[in-house]
């Protein structure tokens, strides 16, 4: 079944392709869509994934799907929580939005945080499907592993000592908050 997922993000992309085992999955620009963008400013994951799936789905009227992940951590209020991806600032990079994450928990304890993936489903007919993963562990005092993805690097799963960037895809895909979800996802798709 080719799907299309709503996102510009080429990483992801390969991370999902290999998580839902189907090759035939397109980004916007696959189909003829340039320049997908979402605002997304929704207050929760949910409302910024189905904003993602719910423009896609306008645009093609085709069976789309899209996600959106947040790193809540306890000490800082859940932050950063929605904006995970644009912490440090609109143009963030992977590395600002770590550099200040760390630099917020400089001097807390409680280092407790979870990921959560949230992906909204849109099949062709307009029904929509939502599936979460979540997935616990604490902030390193240190970046960790050689994946550049997000906060790979500081997080740490529980009971784990590695970080996730310190893990093989295959080891993260095992585990992982969104691997948690589209397994869920995978799992409906196989049966509808």
């Amino acid at each position: 079944m080719q799907l299309l997922f709503a996102t510009g993000n080429k990483d992801k992309l390969k991370e999902v392709k290999k998580m839902l085992a189907n090759d035939s999955i397109k980004m916007p620009i696959d189909v003829g869509i340039k320049n997908f963008e979402v605002v997304e400013d929704g207050k929760t994951l949910k409302e910024n994934s189905y904003k993602k799936a719910y423009e896609l789905y306008k645009l093609t009227g085709r069976a789309v799907f899209a996600d959106d992940t947040g790193l809540f951590v306890k000490a800082i209020d859940n932050r950063p929580g929605v904006h995970s991806h644009r912490y440090a600032s609109a143009n963030a990079t992977y590395e600002d939005n770590r550099k200040k994450l760390l630099d917020e928990l400089s001097d807390k304890e409680d280092r407790s945080a979870y990921f959560e993936t949230v992906i909204l489903y849109i099949d062709s007919k307009g029904e929509v499907f939502y599936f979460t993963g979540r997935l616990d562990g604490y902030i390193s005092e240190i970046e960790k592993g050689e994946g550049e993805f997000g906060y790979d690097k500081i997080f740490i799963p529980e009971n784990s000592q590695k970080s996730l960037a310190e893990l093989s895809i295959e080891e993260k895909n095992q585990i992982s908050h969104r691997a948690r979800a589209m397994e869920k996802f995978k799992e409906f798709l196989v049966e509808k």
